[in-house]
């Protein structure tokens, strides 16, 4: 009898050292996690490994990008409508000839001939008004220009963002996996020494698994957002990237007032809008030039058998009161004027929008410091809690798998809370018009 009491009391000490020891590593572990920074990744020197800082990226973007390409061909386009745009004559001059045969009169056989050659001339200052035109055309397509390289900005910044927030992800879930490993092993040792059931290690290959499968899934992400920074940047498919720029805490706003001035200044929907009312109104005045009466002027040789050969010079005038482009003048009028109301519409709704973004950002910094300075502490320091309760016998590895896996939670929180902030940020620079630094 004596001998079994001896027993049972040694197996409860190896079972209270073995729990201890369990308790320190997942606490190490926590205290590992909790520490770890969210650094970029090492460079691979290796060749072929293109080293990408943000700022390079969205430099390459706002060149590079195929939407940015082609709206630059576009330019290029618009801009050659100015060739040829002034020139005098209206449409190409006018030869022609005739036979003219003696029908009475005379023989037969005798022919006459004439000959007249006509010029239009545009002297109403049209030509003048046409280049003006096609200037106001090449200035459209530049403000599509400018707009499509914020949005290679901004898809470049969100793509890099979600890479390095996927790399982080996989760093910290790494350092969970290798906790687990820890518990499943002092788990193992646990049942082997007979001071807990299966239930402890089942529960602690369930959370390693899980933890893996975690690491599988920010693996994918990270793939796939590099394919859309390729995409942006118009990189090869198969090229190594390794990202330079850490994820810091995103900084604080500007100041509200010069966002909004800044705003009505920068946004390319406004300056394509302006563009597009110099437009019309050089179309307009190019109409209006376009009324003014066309001068002709032609030279003729008349030759006939039975007369003398007859020299011809003549002007002749178009006289517009049938088509004074009433048509199209009203129909440019009337886009004027969609687009001046267009211009209000989109000034207001621009102003509506950074209000709105500067104060969500300044919410989801405020959301994150509360993580980072308020629940990862309480959520470590608890876990150091149950520790001790651990070793102390009044609490069972129940209670510190939960409160390590309540660390893992805030922590993912964080990382979600961080990432939110800097698409925050992100859509309040994209609304100012990418003029924030």
């Amino acid at each position: 009898m004596w001998n079994g009491v001896v027993r049972k009391e040694v197996r409860r000490g190896i079972a209270a050292a073995t729990a201890s020891l369990a308790a320190l590593v997942v606490l190490a572990g926590a205290s590992t996690s909790h520490a770890q920074p969210a650094s970029a990744p090492p460079v691979d020197g290796a060749p072929g490994v293109l080293s990408l800082s943000l700022k390079d990226a969205i430099d390459r973007a706002e060149q590079r990008a195929p939407d940015v390409v082609i709206a630059g061909r576009l330019v290029r386009e618009a801009q050659a409508q100015r060739v040829g745009a002034g020139v005098l004559l209206p449409v190409n001059p006018r030869l022609s000839v005739d036979a003219r045969p003696l029908i009475t009169g005379g023989p037969l056989g005798q022919l006459g001939t004439a000959a007249n050659l006509e010029m239009v001339f545009d002297l109403g200052g049209a030509p003048r008004a046409r280049i003006q035109e096609a200037q106001r055309a090449g200035e459209v397509a530049t403000a599509d220009l400018s707009l499509e390289r914020l949005r290679g900005r901004i898809a470049a910044w969100v793509a890099y963002l979600q890479v390095r927030v996927a790399e982080t992800r996989i760093e910290e879930t790494k350092a969970l996996v290798g906790i687990a490993e820890r518990i499943l092993r002092a788990s193992k040792q646990r049942g082997a020494m007979g001071a807990s059931g299966d239930i402890e290690e089942t529960l602690a290959t369930a959370d390693l698994g899980q933890l893996r499968a975690s690491i599988e899934s920010a693996t994918r992400q990270r793939e796939e957002h590099l394919a859309l920074l390729r995409d942006v940047l118009d990189l090869p498919s198969s090229q190594a990237i390794a990202l330079t720029t850490t994820l810091d805490e995103p900084p604080a706003p500007p100041d509200r007032e010069a966002l909004l001035r800044k705003a009505i200044e920068s946004r390319p929907e406004l300056a394509q809008i302006r563009a597009r009312l110099a437009y019309l109104d050089a179309r307009y005045e190019r109409l209006g030039r376009e009324r003014f009466p066309k001068i002709g002027a032609y030279l003729g040789l008349d030759a006939s058998p039975a007369n003398p050969m007859f020299g011809i010079l003549g002007v002749s005038i178009e006289l517009p009161v049938a088509q004074r482009n009433q048509g199209p003048r009203a129909v440019t009028e009337a886009a004027r004027a969609t687009e001046m109301e267009r211009q209000d519409l989109q000034a207001r709704r621009i102003l509506r929008e950074v209000t709105s973004l500067h104060a969500a950002y300044e919410s989801r910094r405020a959301e994150l410091k509360v993580i980072e300075g308020t629940s990862v502490p309480a959520a470590v320091r608890t876990l150091e809690l149950v520790e001790v309760g651990w070793l102390a016998g009044r609490f069972d590895m129940f209670r510190v798998a939960t409160a390590a896996r309540d660390v893992a939670r805030i922590r993912a929180a964080r990382l979600e809370a961080l990432e939110s902030a800097w698409i925050a940020r992100i859509a309040l620079d994209r609304a100012a018009g990418g003029t924030t630094q």
